[in-house]
């Protein structure tokens, strides 16, 4: 999962005037709800440092606004601009094209099924609201059980 998460931010196109690392955090911003500063670097486990590097670039490209919080006047919230939202759609049409045309090409009928019914798992791993350690535990071995039976599957087949 870890080198489909890499090879997914390496295939972000680039947005004309800004860095890859300024593309992240755009992508962020556009998950919202007016994160600051400090969730971004948070969420990409990024220095607050680079993420204020990245917050200026795409500001003077016109993608990102600062705004004071009403609440609280020492913390800044950041939102997208109309330029930024067109430009995440974009990035987002690009990499979801590039995934659209490996799943095309490296897997078969099954291999395809097998990979929805992996994504209906997560999903649904994914709205769960643990209770206990017993319920994380179940869980994961549910979820490890699933792959396993997959993998298994797909060896079979070979």
């Amino acid at each position: 999962m870890r080198m489909l998460g890499r090879r997914l931010r390496r295939e972000l196109p680039p947005v004309h005037g800004v860095s890859r690392s300024a593309v992240q955090v755009l992508r962020v911003v556009s998950r919202g709800p007016e994160p600051s500063p400090g969730d971004v670097a948070q969420r990409l486990r990024m220095t607050s440092s680079n993420v204020a590097a990245a917050l200026r670039e795409l500001e003077s490209a016109g993608l990102v606004r600062r705004v004071r919080d009403p609440e609280d006047g020492r913390r800044v919230q950041l939102s997208l601009t109309a330029s930024g939202a067109d430009a995440v759609s974009c990035v987002h049409a690009e990499r979801d094209t590039w995934f659209g045309r490996a799943i095309e090409a490296v897997l078969d009928e099954e291999e395809l099924m097998t990979l929805l019914r992996a994504g209906d798992l997560m999903q649904r791993l994914a709205e769960h609201e643990v209770q206990d350690d017993r319920g994380t535990a179940a869980v994961a071995g549910a979820a490890r059980e699933a792959v396993s039976h997959a993998t298994a599957d797909r060896r079979d087949d070979e």
